[in-house]
């Protein structure tokens, strides 16, 4: 960018930026850190990691360290993205304590990062403002702590610095010859292909963008041809599945799939939170601090657009993580330092216009003092949040507890049969080998972890269960369709005669979060049907503190939380203690269903499809059924595990 009137040095103001960068993310990484402790989200005494993939982690450093696998060993390891957890094992070796704190710290450590995307960019602007407040508003940016805050272990903060340093590398050696610049492209993109995959094929995009800049000189203007003519060449073997093309690019379509939510996979992308989109309100919110800081990004944009032209490519080309965003959160770490470079830049620009009206008399004093109120303004929104945010671990302390309770109670070669998002939790908590996980939950494993627990026929259920705990789930996808349940219900069935009390022992594990997410369970066992079942909420479950029901009078006293959530009336009242599910009429009786135990605490509201199903049959407000699932804890505000048996 240029324009700016350019400066003795521009170190002073860098070093500046650093160092209150640096304060900014310590004082969060303090209130944050006491804010765990304090409410015993804790590890051998420091913050608990908080994020699903965080445990992934955990367990491949701690089997890392167990095998004596050196840091190179990340150059051939066949899984992908997985320095992270080499230089986990390198540090803390076999020291759990030492490796729960490097854990700890991790996401504030990635949150420097932003310093490798943002300040190469503000540095071009020759203006101390720019430089001075770009990064602290990407490092404040409430998106960005949400990823980098203190418990939260992931390859997001490192990528992101990574992939925005490898574009400024191409930016430099598309705009003049700078082979020192080629040299570190090419380092950062191969350190970003150990620690983040994608982010690697993102950095290789980034080639495109030298490809269309205009050419320096005919032998330059070739090299951008061979690159576009190999570009097109590598998408037509993938295309035509010639191998290893076919592979990549089977591996980035089922990324961006996921992510945009495209074919089967768009209720598996609703399911992860990350992937849910946001509008421009939220996006400005999340990127910036403040929705109308999008204006003076705009401003920035425009403003180096017309000075820079060609050049501006660059670094603009970053407003299409803008838009990715509005379809997936995902992207928003990436448009974080694009945002805060141009509306720095932008406000900056404001603060020259008003330099120049001002004349002498904005000089000194009045000039510093503006300055310093347009950073305020800058960062008024992103400070406001950093106020009242707190981190919002995926896991409770009741999760930990569970763990615990699952590793006395089954032998370690248990199979765990529990949602995914918990997959890599219980794996690393109890060392017993969970069904899938957050790198496996496919539509599916999706469907075959949802669909036993939604029969109504607890035989069938167990047998399932038992089955695929030791045998991968294949079904024949043809039968996808109108005729999918009745061959689900057929393979089920098969199952039970075929369950001879062989195989790994069994856990269904289902901690309390996965009962808030019965809709997307009754979904995904629906999947493959010819209609896949709206998500919507079908089971809600409340302390019984305040309820009473005379059959007789026909008169029913609800809590107080019930009618708080919106249940202002029920179709039925049913009580289930000691009875069967089968006992019931449900197609003559009206839903949603209030049913109760007179042996339990609590009440639930539920609907025709899910309750006869074995997942709220595990509530325990029917009659259990433990010739099938035996159970070892529960309780419906912690959540519960069975025994999974094969019956007698």
């Amino acid at each position: 960018m240029k324009g700016e009137v350019r400066q003795p040095s521009l170190a002073p103001a860098v070093l500046a930026a650093v160092a209150l960068g640096v304060v900014a993310i310590l004082a969060v990484a303090w209130f944050h850190w006491g804010w765990l402790t304090d409410n015993a989200m804790v590890l051998d005494g420091v913050p608990a990691v908080g994020n699903n993939d965080g445990y992934f982690h955990l367990d491949r450093a701690t089997a890392l360290a167990e095998q004596g696998a050196w840091l190179t060993d990340a150059l051939t390891d066949p899984r992908p993205s997985m320095l992270l957890s080499h230089l986990l094992a390198l540090f803390a070796g076999a020291d759990r304590a030492l490796l729960h704190l490097l854990a700890a710290c991790a996401g504030p450590l990635s949150g420097l990062a932003m310093f490798l995307a943002v300040l190469p960019w503000a540095a071009d602007t020759r203006s101390r403002f720019t430089i001075l407040a770009a990064p602290l508003l990407a490092v404040m940016a409430p998106y960005w702590v949400v990823r980098t805050h203190v418990g939260f272990l992931d390859t997001d903060g490192v990528a992101v610095g990574l992939c925005f340093l490898a574009l400024y590398c191409v930016r430099r050696f598309s705009t003049g010859p700078a082979p020192a610049w080629v040299a570190a492209y090419i380092l950062a993109t191969a350190v970003t292909w150990l620690w983040w995959r994608p982010g690697a094929y993102l950095c290789l995009c980034f080639l495109l963008l030298y490809a269309v800049y205009p050419p320096r000189n005919r032998c330059d203007g070739a090299f951008k041809i061979a690159i576009i003519g190999g570009v097109l060449l590598a998408a037509g073997l993938a295309a035509a599945g010639v191998k290893p093309f076919s592979g990549v690019g089977t591996y980035v379509a089922a990324h961006v799939e996921l992510a945009f939510g495209g074919g089967d996979r768009g209720l598996l992308g609703s399911a992860v939170r990350e992937l849910a989109g946001a509008n421009v309100a939220e996006l400005g919110h999340r990127a910036l601090g403040a929705s109308w800081l999008l204006i003076p990004a705009l401003l920035g944009t425009v403003v180096h657009v017309l000075r820079d032209r060609a050049r501006a490519l660059f670094l603009a080309s970053g407003w299409l993580f803008g838009a990715a965003s509005l379809y997936s959160q995902r992207f928003i770490p990436f448009f974080v330092p694009v945002a805060a470079a141009y509306a720095a830049y932008g406000a900056a620009f404001c603060l020259c216009l008003i330099d120049s009206f001002a004349g002498r008399a904005g000089r000194g004093p009045l000039r510093a003092a503006i300055a310093f109120a347009a950073l305020a303004a800058l960062l008024a929104g992103s400070a406001a949040n950093l106020t009242r945010y707190r981190p919002e671990p995926y896991f409770q302390r009741a999760d930990f507890d569970l763990a615990e309770v699952v590793k006395r109670s089954f032998s370690a070669d248990t199979v765990i049969w529990t949602w995914w998002d918990y997959g890599y939790f219980f794996q690393y908590l109890t060392g017993m080998k969970t069904f899938f996980d957050g790198g496996s939950q496919t539509g599916t494993t999706c469907f075959a972890a949802a669909y036993p627990l939604m029969q109504s026929e607890p035989a069938r259920g167990a047998a399932w269960m038992r089955h695929f705990a030791a045998t991968f789930p294949r079904f024949d996808e043809s039968r996808r369709g109108a005729g999918w349940q009745r061959y689900a219900a057929d393979l089920a069935e098969s199952l039970v005669r075929e369950d001879d009390g062989g195989g790994p022992p069994v856990a269904l594990v289902l901690p309390a979060r996965v009962y808030g997410a019965a809709g997307y369970l009754y979904a995904f066992a629906h999947l493959y049907d010819e209609q896949v079942p709206p998500v919507r909420n079908r089971l809600d479950l409340f302390a019984a503190r305040g309820f009473s029901y005379d059959e007789g009078a026909g008169a029913v006293t609800v809590p107080e939380a019930m009618i708080a959530k919106g249940y202002e009336t029920v179709g039925s009242v049913l009580d289930g203690t000691g009875r069967d599910p089968a006992e019931f009429d449900f197609a003559s009786l009206a839903d949603p269903y209030l049913v109760f135990s007179r042996h339990a605490d609590f009440v639930a509201v539920t609907d025709r499809e899910m309750v006869p199903s074995v997942f709220f049959r595990l509530l325990g407000l029917f009659a259990p059924a433990p010739d099938f699932f035996r159970p070892v804890t529960f309780d419906y505000r912690t959540g519960g595990a069975w025994r999974v048996a094969a019956g007698s």
